[in-house]
């Protein structure tokens, strides 16, 4: 894997070819074409009115935090500032498109296609040459979930976005506050369980800069200074919108945990075998279900006169794989166990990123192992540093002419056609799904 450019000068900046920034706007224009198309179309089969969510997602609130003034705001007591930062676009575009759909697909889209470009320049910058650059940052963008929540409007797109954004800048800027401080802003108030992804990646990207007391300080200092400002930026939005939550009020968190933390509800009563179940499915989500979509089992569920009609993934496990999903899980486990080889055996890749991409894969599974009864509308906040941290590890393979180069381009070649073959037809089973309500959609 070739070393991380650190050109600065001027003459550097001239001498990189045109082409180079091409490729980063056919990314994006074809990943926002992509997921506005298909979340289009989801929404006018009738996938995001009340009750009709997939997966427990909260399709029908996400718009009326996009679009309107007046919505019901409730959960900027986990998603602090998602209103603040993103209704007054979406009031300007729903003028413009008439649309409150429109307005949040589009920008659901964007945000979901910018995730996409900015992974792309992350595993550009962290040493990846553009072949393994291009490979990768596609088989996030056609992961299940940056797929699945690209494409229908929610928050966790927004939050995943976030995440890319904090890693991008602990290599172009690692350890300087003036960078961290909005971008953790911005990404804790997607989700505040961000705000542990600022201080990862801030430290990662301060620990060569810095000594470990330094860093230390420093990655406690940016904490501070996030949840603060994350705060200030609260009490502006509960003034402009009356409707939405302090997020840092403690009923806020004994509600949080009391209803959507069944570990922490029953911890003084949970066995070892539940424990270890709970593990076990936290894992699947967290490392295969967020590459790999299992086949959609839609079960109608009676809801006065109405019906949900998608059975949450939380419930399913790998016996719901489908042929093209069991090959695509095959050759990801398979990936990964390379990357987990390839980074024992080569002491380069052992960089703080790398170490930071791991962190944050471990965060995620220590919270939701006691947060969460849908772990599968999580899962996306795992999918960015898992894929990434994959990548790295591949990195020194991409020796291009070598045998070894050929090999590993196509295995990951090989993979991605499945990943993609699968994914999309997860979307095609969710429309089809709608497209056959046997009940009257609810309002």
């Amino acid at each position: 894997m070739r070393e991380p450019s650190n050109v600065s000068e001027p003459e550097g900046r001239l001498k990189r070819p045109p082409a180079r920034y091409a490729v980063y706007v056919v990314f994006f224009l074809f990943f926002w074409a992509l997921y506005f198309g298909w979340g289009m179309a989801i929404g006018k089969a009738g996938g995001y009115t009340y009750l009709n969510a997939l997966f427990n997602a909260d399709h029908s609130r996400v718009i009326g935090d996009i679009t309107a003034v007046s919505a019901y705001h409730g959960r900027t007591d986990v998603h602090p500032l998602f209103v603040l930062f993103l209704n007054p676009v979406g009031l300007v575009i729903t003028k413009l498109s008439a649309s409150p759909l429109v307005t949040a697909v589009a920008v659901n889209s964007l945000v979901g296609a910018l995730g996409i470009v900015g992974a792309k320049a992350f595993f550009r910058r962290a040493g990846l040459g553009p072949v393994f650059a291009g490979i990768f940052a596609a088989i996030l963008g056609f992961s299940s979930t940056h797929l699945l929540f690209g494409s229908t409007p929610e928050t966790w797109t927004f939050a995943a976005a976030g995440v890319i954004l904090l890693f991008l800048l602990s290599l172009y800027r690692g350890g300087r506050f003036l960078y961290f401080v909005p971008a953790g802003v911005f990404a804790t108030g997607m989700v505040t369980t961000n705000l542990a992804h600022a201080v990862i990646s801030f430290a990662s990207g301060a620990a060569k800069r810095f000594s470990a007391w330094g860093m230390a300080w420093r990655s406690a200092a940016l904490a501070a200074a996030v949840a603060a400002a994350t705060a200030a930026l609260s009490f502006v939005q509960k003034l402009i919108y009356p409707g939405t939550t302090l997020f840092f009020l403690p009923e806020v968190y004994r509600h949080e945990f009391g209803t959507y933390a069944p570990v922490v509800a029953g911890l003084g009563d949970i066995t070892w075998g539940a424990a270890l179940a709970r593990a076990g499915k936290l894992v699947t989500h967290l490392f295969l279900y967020n590459v790999v979509a299992p086949r959609t089992l839609v079960r109608w569920f009676s809801a006065g006169e109405y019906c949900l009609p998608m059975k949450p993934f939380v419930d399913i496990d790998t016996s719901t794989l489908g042929p093209l999903g069991c090959a695509s899980a095959v050759l990801w486990v398979i990936l990964i166990l390379g990357a987990a080889y390839a980074a024992v055996k080569n002491r380069e890749i052992r960089r703080p990123v790398f170490w930071g991409l791991c962190a944050s894969v471990l965060f995620n599974i220590v919270f939701f192992f006691f947060y969460g009864s849908a772990i599968f509308i999580y899962s996306i906040s795992s999918t960015f540093p898992l894929i990434a941290a994959v990548a790295l590890a591949l990195g020194p393979y991409e020796s291009r002419g070598s045998r070894r180069f050929r090999e590993v381009c196509a295995f990951l070649l090989l993979f991605l056609a499945v990943e993609i073959i699968n994914n999309i037809n997860l979307l095609y089973s969710i429309l089809d799904a709608f497209r056959s309500y046997p009940y009257p959609l609810s309002p």
